[in-house]
């Protein structure tokens, strides 16, 4: 049930947050704006906010940080809360509401997906037009006793899953539901987790993942258009490509064994890169695919690998010539968000707070 690679721990601090904002009016010159989430670790933020390069915030909001699953001896890889559409970023708190936060108003409430107090796994995208959000649950287990001769506790209850959507003025709609009392479906041994990750001109895409839970390495699953009835339409990316994600100009970081590979929906491979596919998550195209991430290394298809500075983690692109990140400090902290130009890679600009990144806004 689970992939191997190098051992690596994981710690999560969970902050309390009440719902709220602040706003200010965008500048005409304000340039460009881009969304961040704070308070919290990457995948268990507190607050989520409109900055500009200049560090000041021009709207801010705050929320209940999801919990996320408990997996012993393992992870459960998690999606990020906060995702861009337009100029509107849509976050998902810990009970399932997401809301829409936009310069110059009040944040508001898009859809509404019930969760558990604990394990349960939500990934989620909205339609172009924000019209609709399609979401996929997965619940875990529940925690059990200590295991005997371990810290690990059992797990007890069966795996649950239900691909749901919302439309605007319209209830939510569960398209998809299964349960099973196999503890980690994987592959042909039970049903499949559909984990939406992005929205096409055809429609939603989801990835399959192969497996739910790791130990280090995850290369995501197969990717596939989604149709109104919850159903697998196309594959994207050839039948060998692996992926959590796809970029809004519609290319895709592909993991086929250990290669990264850069290609069109149909398959196509545009550019071979000399990335990790360590983790699908940790892949960032930059915004005309002609340059890659893996989190620690940048690649450009031209120029080849970029010499960036030791222990920064790259979480993004600001454009095709910028990345986003922030400095390691130790093996549990990092330092501020700060952005490097590939053209000056020995520079480090910080933002001055700490924050970790979305996308560009607009």
């Amino acid at each position: 049930m689970f992939q191997f690679r190098l051992a690596s721990a994981f710690v999560a601090t969970v902050l309390l947050a009440a719902c709220g904002s602040a706003l200010s009016p965008k500048p005409a010159t304000a340039g460009v704006l881009f969304a961040v989430v704070e308070n919290g670790s990457p995948s268990q933020p507190g607050t989520v906010a409109i900055v500009g390069l200049d560090g000041k915030a021009w709207a801010t909001a705050d929320f209940q940080p999801r919990v996320g699953p408990v997996i012993p001896d393992a992870y459960a890889p998690l999606q990020g809360v906060a995702h861009v559409v337009g100029t509107g970023v849509y976050y998902i708190d810990g009970t399932g509401t997401v809301r829409v936060l936009r310069v110059g108003s009040e944040p508001q409430i898009v859809a509404r997906f019930p969760l558990q107090p604990a394990q349960e796994d939500a990934w989620f995208t909205v339609s172009p037009d924000g019209s609709r959000v399609l979401a996929g649950i997965l619940t875990f287990p529940a925690l059990g006793p200590v295991i005997s001769g371990t810290s690990w506790s059992s797990l007890e209850g069966p795996t649950t899953f239900d691909l749901e959507v919302t439309q605007r003025g319209g209830g939510t709609t569960t398209l998809v539901h299964w349960e099973t009392p196999i503890r980690f479906p994987q592959g042909s041994s039970g049903p499949t987790a559909i984990f939406p990750v992005g929205w096409t001109a055809t429609g939603p895409v989801a990835t399959l993942p192969e497996y739910l839970t790791s130990q280090n390495i995850w290369q995501g699953g197969p990717l596939y258009v989604i149709d109104d009835s919850g159903k697998q339409a196309n594959q994207l990316g050839g039948s060998d490509c692996y992926s959590a994600s796809i970029a809004r100009g519609g290319l895709i970081p592909c993991i086929s064994g250990q290669a990264v590979t850069v290609r069109d929906q149909g398959g196509s491979v545009i550019w071979s890169t000399h990335v990790d596919s360590f983790s699908a998550l940790s892949l960032y195209l930059a915004p005309d695919g002609q340059a890659i991430s893996d989190g620690l290394h940048v690649e450009t298809r031209n120029a080849g690998m970029v010499a960036m500075p030791k222990n920064f983690l790259v979480e993004g692109w600001l454009d095709k010539d910028t990345v986003v990140g922030r400095p390691i400090l130790d093996d549990v902290s990092t330092g501020n968000l700060a952005w490097i130009s590939l053209s000056d890679p020995a520079t480090v600009h910080d933002l001055g707070f700490k924050g970790d990144f979305v996308s560009t806004v607009g």
